[in-house]
């Protein structure tokens, strides 16, 4: 236990990590396994012996302290973008009155936009950016934050996209699909990511909850850029990589409050 001298505030090695107030902590590295073996909610607290909103809670904590390392990725060279929609999902809530099952049946029908980018020296990301298709000042921003000057950007044909190649970019070339560069430039990479993303999140969890989505799209990412595939050593690795954000439990604690997302 620490104590500020400045305004008197009590303090633990853990507080704001994804373990803070956690109960049972002896069993994290098991439950880790499970995760990292592609193990069910529920598969994963009959195995380590806690119940299924506890595993639930655990899965949350872990990916929100993920979600950190999408300000460290940064791309450089020849960098992949691709458009993902994805179906709105407010999977797992309950609602208090028909006023909010009907506005939900409305968001339904709509989609959520992901840009998904990699460059060639594997750095990779997926970012949720809202209801509706993906906006022209969505893609600048990212350029503009995430992809180093004199980058060639090679995009998929989309309108959006194309009103780019007028656009000053800090000196970045920007090359759409159908108009191929000495062969060497195209968004074949990023595509076969977003199929196996979109067929991970389908298949292993049956979707998932929309204001969940960007948890789900870093632990995607942290499995291809800082893991193995192979259990036993990535169990230390996934525990490194959580443990590294002291923000986790505020990020997830702020999540679980949300009802929807915005």
């Amino acid at each position: 236990m620490y104590i500020c001298r400045k305004c008197g505030r009590h303090f633990r090695v853990t507080t704001g990590t994804f373990v803070y107030r956690i109960q049972k902590k002896e069993k994290m590295l098991d439950y880790i396994r499970c995760m990292l073996e592609g193990k069910t909610l529920r598969a994963c607290a009959k195995e380590v012996g806690i119940s299924l909103p506890t595993s639930f809670a655990w899965r949350h904590r872990i990916l929100a302290a993920l979600r950190n390392f999408e300000a460290n990725v940064n791309f450089f060279g020849i960098v992949e973008v691709e458009e993902l929609l994805m179906n709105y999902s407010e999977k797992g809530r309950r609602y208090r009155n028909e006023e909010e099952l009907a506005e939900a049946r409305e968001k339904k029908k709509k989609k959520v936009a992901v840009i998904a980018s990699k460059d060639r020296t594997g750095n990779m990301l997926f970012k949720q950016l809202g209801l509706g298709k993906i906006k022209r000042e969505q893609i600048e921003q990212l350029l503009n934050t995430k992809v180093s000057a004199n980058s060639v950007i090679c995009f998929g044909y989309n309108d959006e996209f194309r009103k780019l190649k007028s656009q000053n970019l800090e000196r970045k070339e920007i090359v759409i699909d159908r108009v191929r560069k000495r062969g060497v430039y195209s968004v074949a990479t990023i595509r076969r990511h977003v199929n196996t993303f979109v067929g991970w999140i389908n298949n292993q969890f049956r979707g998932v909850a929309t204001k969940y989505l960007q948890s789900y799209i870093m632990w995607y990412v942290v499995m291809h850029k800082y893991l193995l595939n192979n259990v036993v050593p990535d169990v230390g690795r996934m525990l490194n990589l959580a443990s590294s954000d002291r923000r986790a439990w505020y990020v997830y604690r702020d999540l679980r409050a949300s009802p929807v997302y915005i």
